[in-house]
Parts: C-alpha cells; structure tokens; sequence
C-alpha cells in the first residue's frame, strides 16, 4: 500500500506529465487533444488539492502550485484562441450574409452580358 507522500509524488508525476503534453498540443495547435488532456488531468488536481492538508506533504505544494500555474497559461492560451475562432467566424458569416444580399444583382447583369453567338454559314 502506497504512503500519502508516494501517491501524491504519484500524481505530481502523472499531471507533470498531461501538463507537458497539453502545452505539446497547445504549440502543434492540436487544441481539441489539448482540451480532452485537461479534461484527464482534472482529477488529479482535485485529488492532489484533497491531499494538501495532510501532514508530510508540505513540500509538493509548490511544484503542484508551478503546474497549475503552467496550466493557467495553458488555459489563457486556449480562450485567446477561441476568442480568435469567434471573431473568425463572424467575419465570414458577416461576408456570406453580403454575399447573398449581392449575388442575386450579379447573376441578372451577367445573364444580360453573355454574348448570343450565331453559327455562320
């Protein structure tokens, strides 16, 4: 049977390592992977902040405080990117909705300016 310090050391390790990976996906731009992987490291910050009182674990308190604020980053990073997604997408249906307002005009006075050929003979 594991001590409290081996699991909480345990899970230090495990959310290090989804902590890495995010930020991994974060620069590939891979931003859904990047969102299931903080979605698997959530239970072990809630775990890890459950075990925070216990006595003997003082010392994991401030490389479990640098992954979090890692991941903070990582979070700050993501709402930049859906706010940009947002503003993207608004643009283009701002754009779509001239284009259908437009077309109509241009598809008549194109019609009007097809040249008819005649066959010669």
């Amino acid at each position: 049977m594991e001590t409290p310090a081996q699991t909480a050391a345990r899970l230090l390790a495990s959310l290090d390592e989804l902590t890495g990976q995010e930020g991994i996906y974060l620069r590939g731009g891979y931003y859904d992977l990047a969102v299931e992987t903080r979605r698997r490291a959530a239970p072990l910050v809630r775990l890890l902040n459950d075990m925070a009182g216990q006595p003997g674990l003082e010392e994991l308190r401030s490389p479990v405080t640098a992954l979090l604020e890692q991941s903070e980053r990582h979070a700050a990073f993501l709402r930049e990117k859906l706010e940009a997604l947002g503003a993207e997408i608004r643009r283009i249906d701002r754009a779509r909705y001239r284009l259908a307002q437009v077309a109509p005009v241009y598809a008549q006075s194109l019609v009007g300016e097809i040249p008819n050929f005649q066959a010669a003979g």
